[in-house]
């Protein structure tokens, strides 16, 4: 039971296939995902993969390459793609007493489970369940460590002969040459530096780096990397977590379709990015002492036109509504905007987050927010979720039906599909509220 105690199931080619569940047309053609204000390419089908397009890849320095060998473009639909991973989730409980959902597209869940006799058949049919009830192809990876699943489901991915389902038994993880063939920087825990730093010292591999002595990785690479190394070794040390964890901070940030130029014209976007933080942060059930906003021009104009900056804002004690970021927010910009530059980006962090209470107050004449103004956010935001876009908002996010929004992004490859009612939807925690005051 303990060689097979995780399962993880990791949606493939997710954005892509959500598209093509949305268009079966798209079927057996090299189809690329672009992300946010169409920059680069965030998924690929399998067909694009095997053209050499790279994840990552800029939009405009391979659009021609894209036209040339007929790649269907799409521009990212996240409302959708949510709905869909609700779906995709919720089917998955079905199978399991416990999940833990990692991302959009993937999801941990027990497979220690008596009644189960054979897990890689058991996964096989969680498999066909979920392509056939919600349109979505998985890779399912069992391994007794979320490390080992991980590794699992990507080697499920890339082997036909697995039929989408891998377990990674001590058979497995305890073989040098199969372990040697996953790099360090596709471990789960392991990123870029460190891995450029292993490889400094020879270690190139999964085998390498669990071969290593526990005191040679702590010193070098601190006890996160030890604890990476034990689950490679079989040991495990993260557990199943079937809680939501509250966020440790919130950012909301956009590139814009446009440059903005003026201060009028990126205050609208700052405003409403901390109107959809405070959104965030409530549904958390969390108040915030902290916020950071920030500006910045394009990374690819010359150096002498580049401007990043931002700027800090500390509370004396938490706040949760949209009144008080909205200001903080026309502050902080009145420091940091600079005349003579094209702003592409903007956006705002919420940090220092603590549980939300009306009746918090931290000095003597510090006015904390009255049981009245929580119930007035709580009511706000239920109404809003009722109507499935912001209903009610600050004053300050109207605008008029013939104004034009420049900092709207470029969407210019978006599917024509409306998002499906779902009200699991609103309960997952990855989802970013940038969106909410665009439009309306």
């Amino acid at each position: 039971m303990r060689e097979r105690r995780f399962g993880l199931a990791d949606c493939n080619n997710f954005f892509v296939s959500c598209e093509r569940r949305m268009d079966s047309s798209l079927e057996n053609k090299p189809v690329v995902v672009l992300s946010n204000n169409d920059g680069c390419v965030i998924s690929r089908s399998n067909e694009a993969k095997r053209m050499g397009i790279k994840m990552c890849d800029p939009y405009f320095k391979i659009k021609y390459t894209l036209d040339m060998h007929g790649v269907e473009v799409r521009s990212s639909n996240m409302r959708i793609y949510r709905q869909i991973s609700a779906e995709v989730m919720e089917r998955l409980k079905k199978w399991t007493d416990m999940t833990e959902m990692y991302s959009i597209d993937e999801s941990f869940f027990n497979m220690a489970i008596y009644s189960v006799r054979d897990p890689v058949d058991y996964c096989v049919k969680i498999r066909k369940d979920i392509l056939g009830n919600c349109h979505i192809p998985i890779s399912i990876g069992i391994a007794p460590t979320k490390t080992l699943a991980k590794l699992g489901t990507e080697y499920a991915k890339v082997t036909p002969s697995t039929d989408g389902v891998f377990w990674v038994s001590a058979k497995y993880y305890r073989d040098a040459s199969f372990m040697s063939q996953f790099r360090c920087i596709d471990i789960w825990g392991i990123g870029r530096k460190t891995s450029a730093k292993l490889s400094r010292f020879k270690v190139e591999n999964a085998s390498d780096f669990a071969a290593k002595n526990d005191i040679w990785i702590k010193k070098r690479f601190g006890i996160s990397a030890v604890y990476c190394a034990w689950e490679l070794r079989g040991q495990p040390v993260y557990s199943l977590s079937s809680d939501s964890r509250p966020p440790k901070s919130i950012m909301v940030s956009r590139s814009f379709g446009e440059p903005l130029l003026t201060f009028s014209e990126l205050l609208t976007p700052l405003s409403c990015f901390a109107a959809s933080a405070a959104k965030q942060l409530r549904e958390s059930g969390q108040a915030a002492s902290r916020m950071t906003a920030f500006i910045a021009t394009s990374r690819f104009v010359e150096e002498t036109k580049r401007y990043d900056r931002s700027i800090t804002v500390e509370l004396e004690s938490k706040t949760y509504t949209d009144a008080d970021f909205i200001n903080m927010a026309e502050k902080a910009l009145h420091e940091l905007f600079k005349p003579g530059y094209q702003y592409k980006r903007a956006g705002i962090i919420l940090s220092g987050l603590g549980n939300s209470t009306p009746f918090e107050q931290t000095n003597l004449f510090d006015s904390a927010h009255d049981d009245k103004t929580f119930a007035v956010s709580k009511t706000v935001d239920k109404i809003n979720r009722m109507c499935d876009f912001s209903l009610i908002k600050p004053a300050a996010l109207f605008s008029t039906p013939g104004d034009k929004l420049e900092w709207k992004s470029r969407s210019q490859f978006l599917s024509n599909s409306e998002p499906m009612p779902d009200a699991q939807t609103r309960r997952l925690r990855f989802q970013c509220h940038a969106d909410d005051y665009r439009d309306q």
